[in-house]
């Protein structure tokens, strides 16, 4: 058995596992629901800091209270006073949103009876558009020749010297 000391390097690199964008998601996710847990645990055994456990919690300690006092006829003639008002204006806000959707289903009649016109206007336009001849090509007028280069009859340089003066033959 080979005993390992602390001098001896090791040839195998030391890895070291990377904490990528899963692992903080988990974290993350835990939290949240630890949280949360806590959150509505302290709701349930009511310990609260100044807010009641649950909604319904206060309502049913008010409808405790009100239930102590007797209800009289005036209280029940309010209350269905309140009830034929809110009825009313659901009635009101029923007939208007009906005739919103009336009106939009007429809108959207006439936007397609204009659809269904405008591609039948379309269609003579392009086929009045292939009807039409192309024009003519225009004719190609012939340009007029530059006049020839005048040519001298004496003798031609080609290097750029400047030429004698012309000799004549006869002696």
């Amino acid at each position: 058995m080979a005993y390992r000391t602390f001098d001896e390097d090791d040839d195998a690199p030391d890895e070291e596992a990377g904490r990528g964008p899963l692992f903080y998601i988990i974290v993350a996710v835990m939290l949240a629901c630890f949280g949360s847990g806590t959150a509505l645990a302290s709701r349930a055994f009511g310990i609260t800091v100044g807010v009641p456990a649950f909604p319904w919690t206060s309502l049913a300690g008010s409808a405790a209270s009100v239930t102590d006092k007797p209800i009289g006829v005036s209280d029940l003639q309010a209350l269905q006073r309140q009830i034929a008002v809110s009825v009313q204006s659901t009635e009101r806000m029923l007939a208007a949103q009906q005739a919103h959707q009336a009106e939009i289903k007429r809108l959207s009649d006439q936007v397609a009876a204009l659809s269904g016109k405008f591609e039948l206007l379309q269609r003579p336009l392009a086929s009045a558009q292939a009807a039409i001849p192309a024009p003519p090509p225009k004719p190609v007028v012939a340009r007029p020749k530059k006049p020839a280069a005048v040519q001298s009859t004496g003798s031609v340089s080609t290097g750029g010297a400047p030429l004698p003066p012309p000799t004549s033959l006869s002696r």
